[in-house]
């Protein structure tokens, strides 16, 4: 059984290919292959939404980085078909994914979690970033709970 992101993921690529949105009908193919690669992959695997944003959210941090890389390089969107190409994916796909806490309610989760582990130092930052992640997957940038948990402890 299709998970109901699946089922408008189908739906969206549908509407991109009548409208003729090349950028649109290529990153929800993209996701599709990997999501249906991840349903093959194991016997029994269920397709959830989760599963599904999980799946979204790792193509957008690869086009991501790989945007990165090109920027690195000096070369701008503008001058680069792939690249703009990449940017655009990125930029489609964001509307599927679920909206991360900001940094003030990312700082109040991890204030409740410093406290309910008692006194910590500096060396636990790896530990309390893992709960925080543990607890909070998928709602929560890692990047920026890591600069937090690594500034509230002085790490």
């Amino acid at each position: 059984m299709a998970s109901n992101l699946e089922a408008q993921l189908g739906e969206e690529l549908k509407n991109c290919m009548r409208s003729g949105d090349k950028v649109g009908t290529m990153a929800i193919r993209m996701v599709r292959t990997e999501v249906m690669k991840r349903r093959t992959a194991k016997a029994g695997v269920e397709v959830t939404d989760e599963l599904v944003v999980e799946v979204i959210r790792a193509y957008v941090k690869q086009l991501q980085g790989s945007v990165e890389e090109y920027a690195a390089r000096g070369v701008l969107p503008a001058d680069d078909e792939n690249l703009a190409q990449m940017v655009a994916e990125a930029q489609f796909l964001q509307k599927f994914l679920p909206q991360l806490m900001g940094e003030a309610e990312t700082a109040a989760v991890i204030d409740q979690i410093l406290a309910s582990q008692g006194p910590v130092d500096a060396k636990m930052a790896g530990k309390i970033t893992g709960l925080v992640m543990k607890d909070y997957k998928g709602r929560v940038d890692s990047a920026l709970v890591n600069k937090l948990v690594r500034a509230k402890l002085g790490a």
